[in-house]
């Protein structure tokens, strides 16, 4: 089955028809549909799982971002949804209908690039975080985050403009690899950086170091994905014009972002297991005994202290527990053990 029927414009001029079969247009479509609706459903329990153990506990931030990303991802959920049933349902077989593209495509196109913004910029926050607020590791994050956002609002309003699948990758090509290369960079940039930063933060106490080797383990694991999936979409979009095969990537990517802050979030459990040991003992400050631990093993062993000045130089004993609890840092709540 091919759709080679050109579609007529309002102004009465034929868009060129798309030349490839239905498989590799609708069909990869209806693939990226069913991955979209797979991760979603494992993105939207990790956020209700967020809310259950720390809806009452964390900072308004972190609740407002993890939120955002809860209601966009749901919003993109509904919107691939609809589009999907006009094409299969109400359009389908009608091949000239369906060369036009939907406004559901772009509310949904625009609910990957908020996503991703607002997961890059969460990072960027841990970076400053992390960096005792060192510029020189936020602004390339937040720089290539204002990018991808940028370029991926120009790309939805280039894709309204257009209005056919026919003329989309020949028309916004530059600017939707644009949007691609700066959210690739930025992850990688993230990644490497958050690596960096707490590989450099290894202090030699060994519940310290365990649980920086864990934050260093999932910082990997949500560059790789999320790289990935930006690497394979730009590949594909500029490959393949004509095909839908991009959507397999960029569709379903805005769940990744969504597990891999909340699996961040919610892992802090499993590192303050490792932070407190295993004899049950749990304090306001479970980095304090660590920290105490540092200070003696650096006064035995003074060329091992972390080198840098006092603008780059990373204390792990603020920096670690700042990452996986900032209300015990900022002293909010003292008096619960287990905050």
């Amino acid at each position: 089955m091919s759709s080679t029927n050109s579609t007529t414009t309002t102004s009465g001029v034929a868009a060129p028809p798309i030349t490839h079969g239905f498989v590799l247009t609708w069909g990869v479509q209806f693939v990226a549909y069913t991955l979209d609706i797979a991760l979603w459903g494992i993105g939207f329990v990790m956020v209700l799982q967020y809310f259950r153990l720390y809806g009452r506990k964390d900072p308004g931030l972190f609740k407002i971002v993890v939120g955002i990303l809860g209601v966009f991802s749901t919003l993109h959920a509904i919107f691939l949804a609809i589009m999907n049933y006009k094409d299969y349902v109400e359009l389908f077989g009608n091949f000239e209908a369906q060369n036009v593209i939907l406004h559901e495509a772009n509310v949904m196109l625009v609910c990957v690039f908020i996503v991703s913004f607002t997961a890059q910029m969460f990072y960027a926050s841990r970076i400053w975080v992390l960096t005792k607020r060192d510029w020189r590791f936020v602004m390339p994050v937040i720089t290539l985050a204002v990018i991808q956002l940028a370029g991926g609002i120009g790309q939805t309003i280039m894709v309204a403009k257009v209005g056919f699948y026919s003329k989309l990758q020949r028309i916004t090509a530059p600017v939707s690899s644009t949007q691609a290369g700066a959210s690739l960079l930025c992850d990688i940039v993230i990644t490497a950086i958050l690596f960096f930063v707490l590989r450099n933060s290894r202090t030699g106490v060994r519940r310290t170091d365990s649980a920086l080797d864990k934050m260093m383990v999932y910082a990997l694991n949500r560059g790789v994905m999320t790289s990935l999936w930006a690497t394979l979409h730009l590949i594909f979009f500029v490959s393949m014009p004509g095909t839908f095969v991009f959507m397999l990537f960029i569709v379903p990517s805005i769940h990744l972002y969504v597990i891999s802050v909340c699996s961040m979030l919610i892992s802090r459990e499993s590192l303050k297991h490792d932070l407190h040991g295993t004899d049950g003992i749990i304090d306001s400050f479970p980095m304090l005994h660590a920290a105490h631990e540092h200070s003696q093993f650096v006064a035995a062993n003074p060329a091992m202290s972390m080198a840098g000045d006092a603008g780059t130089e990373v204390h792990v004993s603020t920096s670690v527990l700042k990452w996986a609890d900032a209300r015990s840092v900022s002293g909010e709540d003292k008096s619960d053990p287990e905050a």
